[in-house]
């Protein structure tokens, strides 16, 4: 019994130290890479690829719902120039807005 652990203690020793290996080796590649690109590199890389796929993102939808964003355009531009539409469709039709204020509607 006490020969299995041994064996089962020398086994597990191994394991710990191949573990071991292993993470100093993991930590040394990031020291090094942190070394040749600072934290600042990190930063900027990690929000310009973000970026990218945000906009390839925003692509993906503008072409999937053309028909919706063209319409939503459409109506803010509308919205934009409505004094002006109106005003000239006033002017078509032979009303005279200037007598009226724009609070000075009867209902």
């Amino acid at each position: 019994m006490a020969q299995a652990a041994e064996q089962q203690l020398r086994r597990d020793r191994a394991n710990r130290d191949a573990a071991r290996a292993e993470l100093d080796g993991q930590i040394a590649r990031i020291r090094g890479d942190l070394e040749q690109r600072g934290i600042g590199g990190r930063i900027a890389d990690e929000a310009a690829a973000k970026a990218l796929a945000a906009v390839d993102d925003a692509a993906t939808i503008v072409s999937e719902s053309k028909g919706v964003i063209g319409g939503t355009l459409a109506l803010l531009a509308l919205w934009y120039f409505r004094r002006p539409i109106f005003s000239a469709l006033a002017a078509m039709f032979g009303t005279d807005d200037e007598t009226e204020g724009p609070n000075d509607h009867e209902f």
